[in-house]
């Protein structure tokens, strides 16, 4: 069997969720695992590898001062119901690969480090190409990532792929808001695996009964691909126990909708339109939680919709606090960056499709000069973040090839400056 296909199953095996665990794995022991089999995978091709435990790592090739970057991650969300193949098996059916994390992001990853590989075997290298590990990129804390870049060189273009082809020009902000309503009538409750990820299932227990609800997991970035099981929750109880204050509230400024109609902070622009996602419902001593997931065009002011967002919640009794925020990031159609990914691209599949716009957010957001660049084909079923993730054999092997070519063209460009622009920090 391909070698690269065998790489990628074993690295399906780690069951990498960031999570804290122990002082030594700070990201999660899996995680470290898997962290630890691609460095020994790249010493292994003989590349350079820095470790620096705890914080971050990265693979590098190639000489001279230049540096290209690309930004991977090997921590992915949790695997959640429904699967009909082991998550972490990495099982091959139909020409398929099938695992958590085959499309986000460890395929991927396993594909830039192979295309690294053959481009170390071919020739001399111009300059230097570094593969950079995230491992906390899922639970949209960026440690590592904020680790890396207040201690080491920052590459002067690249990207990272953990997106779609042919490239994202456009990337929404993000905000989560953390809702808190203490006696909200609620004995006990849970629902949802991460603020990112349409819950498929929610329950909550009050002096009345008991309540359960079903939804479809999916992205938290397309809630329109799934169905959302805490919403599903909040209707059932509604329905039975109208006067709940805290169901009231979730049937007021949220319901069933996607794109913040109830919270009057629906917007839309060139860079895309405003969703919204309730992925997580904890309860702890009558205390309900919720984590609301915000994705905002690149033209909307994220001050007025945390305004707005706190005042509402306030106004029924809870608290409610932004607890992360990544601003959008815009790419300029004609930046030397983006073209040379198109230009790869589009000689491998013969495909001319343009670039687009996305509600995820990226590592892309984190260093200047990125572009989220694949690994999901245009027209091909996407399922990260959904049960049976999956990944083609044929569009696996495909990448390599892209990313190869990517990086040759990135290291060929002569100026690869001024490529794209933030209005803040992407730790804002």
């Amino acid at each position: 069997m391909n070698e690269m296909i065998e790489a990628l199953r074993k690295l399906v095996s780690f069951q990498s969720i960031a999570k804290e665990e122990e002082p030594e794995y700070p990201y999660g022991k899996e995680v470290h695992g898997a962290k630890e089999y691609v460095l020994e995978l790249a010493k292994s091709f003989g590349m350079r590898v820095e470790n620096v435990p705890g914080k971050y790592a990265y693979i590098e090739i190639g000489e001279g001062a230049r540096l290209i970057g690309i930004l991977s991650h090997l921590d992915v969300v949790p695997a959640g119901d429904g699967w009909t193949q082991d998550p972490f098996g990495g099982e091959i059916v139909d020409g398929k690969i099938y695992g958590r994390g085959t499309t986000d992001d460890k395929g991927p990853t396993i594909a830039v480090l192979y295309a690294m590989k053959a481009l170390k075997e071919k020739a001399a290298l111009p300059a230097r190409i570094r593969l950079i590990l995230g491992q906390t990129e899922e639970n949209g804390e960026w440690r590592d990532i904020e680790a890396y870049t207040d201690a080491e060189e920052i590459p002067e273009c690249g990207f990272t792929p953990d997106g779609d082809f042919p490239a994202i020009q456009n990337e929404l902000g993000a905000m989560v808001f953390q809702v808190q309503m203490p006696q909200s009538g609620f004995l006990q409750g849970e629902g949802g695996t991460a603020p990112n990820m349409v819950p498929a299932y929610a329950r909550v227990k009050t002096e009345f009964g008991t309540y359960e609800a079903s939804g479809k997991a999916c992205h938290g970035c397309a809630p329109w691909l799934g169905l959302n099981g805490i919403s599903e929750l909040m209707e059932k109880v509604h329905q039975a126990e109208p006067e709940n204050r805290f169901v009231r509230m979730y049937a007021d400024l949220i319901g069933k909708t996607i794109y913040g109609e109830k919270l009057g902070i629906a917007a839309e622009d060139e860079s895309g339109k405003l969703t919204l996602n309730v992925g997580l419902l904890e309860v702890r001593d009558e205390t309900a939680t919720l984590m609301v997931d915000i994705r905002y065009p690149a033209k909307k002011n994220p001050d007025e919709i945390s305004e707005s967002v706190v005042r509402q919640f306030s106004s029924y009794g809870a608290s409610c606090e932004c607890v992360y925020h990544v601003r959008p990031l815009y790419t300029p159609s004609d930046s030397p960056v983006l073209g040379a990914l198109l230009s790869a691209y589009r000689e491998v599949t013969g495909d001319d499709s343009r670039p687009i716009s996305i509600g995820g957010g990226t590592y892309a957001k984190a260093m200047p000069n990125m572009v989220a660049f694949g690994p999901n084909f245009p027209g091909h079923e996407n399922r990260e973040h959904m049960e049976d993730e999956y990944i083609l054999v044929e569009d696996f092997l495909k990448l390599e090839e892209i990313y190869e070519r990517a990086l040759v063209y990135l290291l060929d460009s002569s100026d690869a400056s001024s490529s794209s622009s933030r209005s803040d920090s992407a730790f804002a």
